[in-house]
């Protein structure tokens, strides 16, 4: 089973900004796996792990945020730091119903 949700990072290395698919995160994607076989029949239950591992994983690390800015810049120059977690929950219901249905369809198998 695949899951995908990209998200904007910054590669270090190459020094751009790319789209980082959350699932490719080894440790979070098994608390996923983890969470779903222990709250299967409690989805509220399954949703607060699941914030609370994103929380762990991917809030407030710098090599999770970039910053956004307004373009062209101005005088004002207005910034905004945003990490992985941010990003995810600004569709945090359509995504963890995503997570959950494909949970499911892996459950049904």
């Amino acid at each position: 089973m695949t899951m995908e949700w990209n998200v904007y990072i910054e590669n270090f290395n190459s020094k751009t900004i790319e789209c980082y698919n959350i699932f490719n995160h080894y440790r979070f994607n098994n608390e996923v796996k983890e969470n779903y076989d222990k709250y299967s029949n409690d989805f509220e239950m399954f949703a607060e792990t699941i914030k609370q591992s994103l929380m762990y994983y991917f809030w407030s690390k710098c090599e999770w945020e970039i910053i956004l800015s307004d373009w062209p810049p101005s005088k004002k120059f207005n910034e905004k730091k945003v990490d992985v977690y941010d990003q995810i929950m600004l569709n945090w219901d359509k995504f963890i119903l995503y997570v959950w249905q494909k949970m499911k369809e892996t459950d049904d198998k």
